[in-house]
């Protein structure tokens, strides 16, 4: 029989081989994710030879150019909506004068400079490719679906009456979209792997006859997995924050698996370290704090989001309507009023638990003190 030890080595063998021989055999790349055309924006669209330089023009002294928009109830978000797209176009055609007509679309790069990333790199971008070849048809879809709705007929004809009615026009709105929806889509995959775990704790908890021990374990996964997230988005984009609050996450984490406690020996004032449990009055505080902790995310998202940078929950939003070029507003609204109202039921729990605990704590005093009888 094959112990845990030597199961291990012939899955890290097999993982090493299985990535040599990806590694000689397949190319892994990207997917282009070109997800809206031209031809969606504008039918009787034509292409244009490299070099023509009238929509940069147009765009760069859009600011001088009077524009009149149909009263409507999209007008205030359509206003929005073209300033971002004007702004977006400027650094573009500032950066890159031809960058509507590249040589050659290229997928970003990814690390791989070390024999630590190529091993990764060769081992998951596969299942990371299909994964976002996915989201990209759905993402397809969806985008292809809003186009056929009030509030983008509205911007449509707000959008060509102000850069004309062109292919390039065509060209630039479609891959206005493209680019953001592209930024939406490792965001639906980090919310589908959350709402996995979050799932996979909730159905842990309803399940378990011990609700606090299971708490317990649900918090020190769920704090282990967001350090796991923030070490491989560090790894991703080279940003030592991310590093920091991973190991901030895993020290959490560890502790709820492992709680320790330092106390001093009466005798020799030596420190020994010994394993303690968690109450359940406290687990109930760290449950709070680490809600109120992702209650404040989310609000700092939405808070900071900016329409040329756009925040993970509008990306997702966007992503759930196809409408990646006015600000969702009201469904940013929706979102924060929902966290608001679950994290006030949870504070109240919370607090509930504590006095709960604080009443119980206090008849067990009382009961031990009436055993002791009357002081002699």
């Amino acid at each position: 029989m094959a112990t845990p030890r030597r199961k291990l080595a012939v899955l890290l063998a097999a993982a090493v081989v299985l990535a040599a021989a990806l590694a000689y055999f397949h190319r892994p790349k990207a997917p282009l994710l070109e997800l809206v055309s031209p031809r969606q924006e504008l039918p009787d669209y034509t292409e244009r030879y490299p070099g023509d330089t009238s929509l940069s023009e147009r765009v760069a002294k859009s600011y001088g150019i009077a524009m009149v928009l149909m009263q409507s109830p999209y007008t205030d978000r359509n206003v929005i909506a073209l300033e971002s797209v004007r702004s977006w176009a400027q650094s573009r055609f500032r950066q890159q004068p031809d960058f509507l007509h590249p040589v050659a679309l290229e997928p970003a790069t990814e690390p791989r400079q070390t024999i630590v990333d190529a091993l990764f790199y060769n081992l998951f971008s596969p299942v990371r490719h299909v994964a976002e070849t996915a989201v990209g048809e759905f993402l397809r879809a969806r985008i292809a679906e809003f186009h056929e709705t009030p509030a983008y007929a509205s911007f449509r004809t707000a959008y060509f009456e102000l850069f004309g009615f062109d292919g390039e026009a065509a060209t630039l709105i479609a891959r206005y979209q493209t680019e953001r929806a592209k930024l939406a889509v490792p965001v639906i995959l980090w919310a589908l792997a959350w709402a996995a775990a979050v799932l996979a704790g909730v159905l842990a908890l309803i399940r378990s006859r011990s609700r606090f021990d299971t708490l317990q374990s649900v918090l020190s996964c769920g704090w282990l997995l967001l350090s796991a997230s923030y070490l491989l988005e560090s790894w991703l984009c080279n940003q030592i924050p991310y590093l920091v609050a991973s190991c901030l996450s895993a020290l959490v984490g560890l502790y709820l698996r492992y709680p320790l406690a330092v106390r001093v020996e009466a005798d020799s004032g030596a420190l020994r370290i010994q394993p303690v449990s968690i109450g359940s009055n406290w687990l109930a505080a760290i449950f709070w704090v680490s809600l109120s902790l992702i209650a404040i995310q989310f609000f700092t998202w939405i808070r900071t989001g900016a329409p040329n940078d756009p925040d993970p929950v509008t990306l997702m939003i966007s992503s759930v309507t196809g409408n990646f070029l006015q600000d969702p507003v009201r469904g940013k609204r929706y979102i924060m009023n929902t966290i608001g109202a679950i994290w006030l039921v949870m504070s109240i729990w919370t607090l509930t638990q504590l006095k709960g605990d604080a009443r119980s704590a206090r008849k067990v005093e009382e009961e031990l003190a009436s055993l002791q009888g009357p002081a002699t």
